[in-house]
């Protein structure tokens, strides 16, 4: 079975519209900021991946682009649940929001957007979190954790705040996944992971 096949097969490979479509077609007309778009392009097999994938994507961005990937933190902040987040933990619980860039030596590859319940993270992660850019997947292995993901749904999107951080324009579509990361039976927050649909087009 090809690569092709394999991601065709996946059983993450589902979005909000049902099964992922090799050709995503949109109107030719306004597209207002943050709506769902549909895009007249094919998706090229690393965007599947990126978007089928049930580990990080930071090993695979660099083994994709041929450099060392760092995490950039540009944003954090805390606050307290509310009904957006009542599939994964009660109302006003502390809740971690972090923002960070998935970087090369002089390119913004990937921005990632992760919330997670701050209570049921180790004091070390919880440090590492707040004070350091260290990607979330390391700390995860450094403390043996075994992470479970469950992909919530993709979104393909106009996005001018997120476009921002790369080489592209304000209403070029952002294409995105989220997922759910489980660990013992329990979700310990969610991530979205987004970049720009001219990004990774380059057959593997």
């Amino acid at each position: 079975m090809d690569m092709n096949e394999s991601i065709k097969n996946n059983p993450l490979n589902k979005s909000e519209f049902g099964e992922i479509p090799p050709r995503l077609f949109s109107e030719k007309s306004f597209i207002s900021e943050g709506a769902a778009v549909i895009v007249d392009q094919p998706l090229s097999t690393f965007q599947k991946i990126l978007l089928t994938t049930d580990g990080t994507v930071t090993d695979l961005i660099a083994l994709y682009t041929g450099e060392s990937i760092r995490v950039k933190k540009i944003g954090q902040k805390m606050f307290l649940s509310d009904d957006r987040q009542n599939f994964f933990c009660p109302s006003e619980t502390p809740l971690l929001e972090r923002n960070v860039l998935l970087c090369g030596a002089s390119k913004n590859y990937l921005y990632a957007e992760s919330v997670f319940v701050v209570g049921l993270l180790s004091h070390s992660i919880q440090y590492k979190l707040l004070e350091t850019d260290c990607p979330i997947g390391l700390m995860w292995k450094e403390e043996k954790l075994d992470m479970y993901r469950d992909i919530l749904g993709h979104k393909t999107e106009i996005c001018a705040a997120v476009a921002a951080h790369f080489d592209v324009s304000p209403q070029t579509p952002i294409i995105s996944r989220t997922y759910s990361i489980y660990h013992r039976g329990k979700i310990l927050g969610t991530i979205t992971e987004k970049f720009p649909i001219t990004y990774f087009r380059r057959e593997m």
